[in-house]
């Protein structure tokens, strides 16, 4: 197990205060695949390069399994790092760059190759030991940096934003393969990147950092389903989520969220404490939670279509309020049998119990997110 406790990293010439890590606490079980997603700047390279000891943190402890690492140089770490630019020589062929860890381990030359051998054998990349990286794709070279960082067979893999360089659709298929890896070998991995995608798709656990700070540590199914704030709410999720203006209230035995142009009453099993009546609030809901409905509908909203995206597997519809009352626009994702166009006007709803309400006064908590 992997243990950060109050982790905190400040570099001199900051001003006070100004943490690029801020007391972070994260555990990591053996064997676990984790992500550390956020926006530029928000900490995840630092607590990467501290995990592998490029950082020293400036107070805060870091155990691999028992173990106090805090002073432990990186070559006593047992960790393999695949960076960002794949950093191969490119004057050593692949086997010399899958072997060139071994050899600083003093390892003899024929069992470093033998070692590389193998390691090559599962990413695939055997029939190109002898080539040069400036004779190799983007793919193959990540490849590369994944057996030479695989070679030494460590506790630890830490990937730092492998698949940048690559285009759309190869990164698809080394996102598959470095899974496929992960989970045969059993290696525990860390993986920073701010593609949310990527994120969700491959990992286990997903820690969301914003200013030097976890907002929250959670499978990728909880993060997207019951965000703990605003700010993973708003950062997860392409489209984003709709944020509309709105306060809670109090109405002929309902709650409602009243807004400036609908009022929507929850339903009694998401009902909130009374304190929070009178709160001005956030009212969320994605995409594709809003579904085009009939006018006979209880909560049907009208509204009128202001763009229509097609997408290939569905349409990304932008509708506005015919009145203006409502300030937001409402994205709604539907599948390509709805048949609508710029100009229509249609009514919408909102799938029950998948809407968020985000507390304005209070950092953006979820009211609802233990419902």
């Amino acid at each position: 197990m992997i243990t950060l406790k109050n982790i905190v990293k400040e570099y001199e010439g900051k001003q006070e205060g100004n943490k690029a890590v801020d007391g972070l606490d994260l555990e990591i079980n053996k064997g676990e695949f984790v992500a550390l997603l956020g926006p530029s700047g928000c900490g995840k390279t630092t607590t990467l390069m501290m995990l592998a000891g490029l950082l020293k943190p400036t107070s805060g402890e870091i155990y691999f399994g028992g173990r106090l690492v805090n002073h432990v140089e990186p070559k006593d770490r047992n960790i393999g790092m695949v960076f960002q630019s794949y950093a191969l020589y490119p004057h050593l062929s692949v086997r010399d760059n899958i072997a060139f860890p071994l050899r600083e381990r003093k390892i003899p030359k024929l069992e470093a190759y033998e070692r590389a051998k193998e390691t090559s054998k599962i990413l695939q990349i055997d029939h190109l030991l002898d080539r040069k990286p400036a004779q190799l794709s983007g793919g193959q070279q990540q490849r590369v940096a994944m057996a030479r960082a695989l070679s030494k067979n460590p506790e630890i893999l830490l990937l730092d934003e492998p698949m940048s360089n690559l285009d759309a659709r190869l990164k698809l298929d080394v996102r598959d393969e470095i899974r496929k890896i992960q989970r045969n070998l059993g290696v525990t991995t860390i993986i920073v990147t701010h593609d949310q995608e990527e994120a969700l798709a491959i990992s286990d656990r997903v820690a969301i950092l914003n200013g030097g700070k976890i907002q929250q540590y959670a499978p990728p199914n909880e993060l997207f389903n019951h965000p703990v704030n605003l700010f993973v709410a708003s950062f997860l999720g392409n489209p984003p989520m709709n944020l509309v203006k709105g306060t809670l209230e109090e109405k002929s035995g309902n709650q409602v969220v009243a807004t400036n142009g609908f009022e929507y009453v929850l339903p009694e099993d998401r009902r909130l404490d009374k304190t929070h009546m009178g709160k001005q609030v956030l009212f969320g809901i994605r995409p594709h939670d809003i579904m085009i409905c009939d006018s006979t509908d209880m909560q049907a909203i009208k509204m009128k279509i202001d763009l229509v995206e097609h997408l290939g597997s569905g349409k990304l519809v932008k509708a506005i309020d015919p009145q203006h009352k409502l300030e937001t626009m409402i994205r709604i994702l539907t599948g390509n049998e709805i048949e609508v166009n710029s100009g229509d006007n249609v009514y919408i709803k909102f799938k029950e119990r998948k809407f968020h309400i985000f507390d304005m006064t209070d950092n953006g908590v979820n009211l609802l997110q233990y419902r």
